[in-house]
């Protein structure tokens, strides 16, 4: 099952340059759903190499259920009222974003060799989860849309369930249930919020919103 591991996070990796890379919103949603099927399968397969249990089924269901089918619907309808299908002028250009997330994933894996209770075994799912972190991180700061910085915040997320992952052997079942309606929570409110500025200023642009005055 390390082949099928390896693999799941390589498209994580994978989703995470193509987000780097690409104008259009429908897409990127797409991407974020291929990566959050990936992850929510993941559990799925570290049980049959730890020993499945009732814990890692149902986080593999609800994570699933979430990173991989929800949330893109979410999204996707944001979009849909909005009429807005890419973005044009993001504050980090395309080129210099995929050297940068590449430069992030290099960056992990340099971080993650220098832990010393990290194992072979668990280097490829740290560095992944740093990366995505790192990558998160970088969307929420080099996008101008909200909705690609919902997408960052997802990501955000997703790296921190993989990080757990690799740190954390048997990860309770009611922490990752907790984080993930902290997830959903937090991407409605997010998704409520950006349909209210479009209706508002007719954008998705949060960089526009400096310029209000009180």
């Amino acid at each position: 099952m390390t082949s099928i591991q390896n693999m799941l996070l390589v498209v994580v990796l994978i989703t995470n340059l193509a987000l780097a890379s690409n104008s259009r919103l429908g897409t990127c949603i797409n991407l974020a759903a291929i990566q959050g099927l990936a992850l929510g399968t993941l559990p799925l397969v570290i049980g049959f190499q730890r020993g499945m249990t009732v814990e890692l089924v149902a986080i593999a269901i609800v994570g699933l259920s979430l990173r991989g089918i929800l949330f893109p619907i979410i999204l996707r309808r944001s979009i849909a009222r909005s009429g807005t299908s890419r973005e044009l002028r993001p504050i980090v250009g395309y080129f210099f974003s995929v050297a940068i997330v590449l430069m992030l994933i290099f960056a992990s894996l340099w971080i993650s060799i220098r832990i010393d209770f990290i194992g072979s075994s668990l280097l490829l799912l740290s560095t992944v989860g740093l990366s995505t972190i790192f990558s998160g991180t970088f969307f929420i700061v080099g996008r101008r849309l909200a909705i690609m910085q919902i997408l960052g915040y997802i990501l955000l997320e997703n790296g921190i369930y993989c990080l757990g992952l690799a740190f954390v052997r048997d990860i309770p079942m009611i922490v990752e249930l907790g984080v993930l309606f902290d997830a959903i929570v937090a991407v409605f409110v997010m998704s409520v919020a950006t349909s209210k500025i479009h209706e508002e200023f007719e954008h998705f642009d949060i960089q526009k919103l400096d310029s209000l005055k009180g």
